[in-house]
């Protein structure tokens, strides 16, 4: 019998992707609003990565110990801190420079063929039709970081994957022209979507497709892509969640299923959200439970 489950949900194969890019010397930037990146970490924290660390942006600690994943008591995650102090303190003091394994996950609002991503601005950047989050530390990473930059969306589609010229404005540095950042940082690494798992071919920088998930067509990806990507003679298909990535992401990483509300959108995302809420507020223990293993 295959140790791979065919029972999951895209969420949950996402989710798993990015856990399996964590390794055991990282520390792990948990940002603000992505609840797939928390699940993620969490399970690489019991899985494959037990001695990293994490970072939250949220009380700006270091904490050694996973816990549940939670939408209501974020903070109470720190309550066991290794250190306090400030995120820039973190990625650009702590650590040796020449060795920083500090590894975070960024959602692009667009993202082209070298890896450009805009998290600023739809539309003019002096009138905007959308203002995005922005940069915060997109820029460190994607400029001097020697892990490299991360990067994930829940909707692979033309409104993403745009060609540099339709970029508004470029916030994250991927491989400009096709070269590595001056800065000496090793660029974007990888691009995990509903559909597939990119990375960028080492000569040209270019965005390819590095697997498609079962049940995907490769025609489908380049139609859901506003560039041509480079495709491989032997293209391969995405390894599944295993049986026990899931058990642990769904019965102990995150039961509540709050990964799922970057999947979500309209009435569907609402109720979830209402379903949580409800969930965590009848908890006798405000604190989320202590992952042992």
């Amino acid at each position: 019998m295959s140790e791979y489950s065919k029972d999951y949900t895209i969420d949950e194969m996402m989710t798993v992707l990015m856990a399996r890019e964590v390794r055991n010397d990282d520390v792990m930037i948990v940002g603000v609003a992505t609840p797939m990146v928390w699940a993620a970490f969490t399970l690489a924290k019991v899985t494959n990565a037990p001695n990293a660390i994490y970072h939250y942006i949220m009380g700006n600690t270091f904490v050694l110990e996973p816990r549940q994943v939670s939408l209501l008591y974020l903070e109470m995650n720190t309550a066991r801190a290794y250190r306090f102090q400030d995120s820039v303190e973190c990625t650009l003091e702590s650590l040796p420079s020449d060795k920083l394994t500090t590894i975070e996950f960024f959602r692009p609002a667009q993202i082209d063929h070298y890896g450009n991503t805009n998290n600023i601005c739809i539309g003019d950047w002096e009138k905007p039709k959308i203002r995005l989050p922005g940069a915060a530390g997109i820029l460190d990473f994607s400029m001097f970081y020697s892990r490299g930059s991360f990067l994930y969306t829940p909707r692979h589609d033309k409104r993403t994957f745009v060609p540099t010229e339709d970029i508004f404005f470029i916030s994250g540095v991927g491989f400009p022209d096709g070269k590595p950042s001056i800065c000496g940082g090793s660029g974007p690494q990888c691009v995990i979507t509903n559909l597939g798992y990119l990375n960028f071919e080492d000569k040209s920088k270019r965005m390819r497709i590095s697997t498609i998930h079962p049940g995907i067509d490769i025609d489908r990806v380049k139609d859901s892509t506003g560039f041509e990507l480079v495709i491989p003679e032997n293209l391969k298909e995405t390894k599944p969640p295993t049986e026990k990535e899931l058990k642990l992401l769904r019965e102990k990483v995150d039961p509540l299923r709050i990964r799922k509300l970057e999947v979500l959108s309209g009435r569907e995302r609402e109720e979830l959200l209402d379903e949580i809420i409800q969930k965590e507020l009848n908890m006798k223990n405000k604190f989320p439970k202590l992952l042992n293993f």
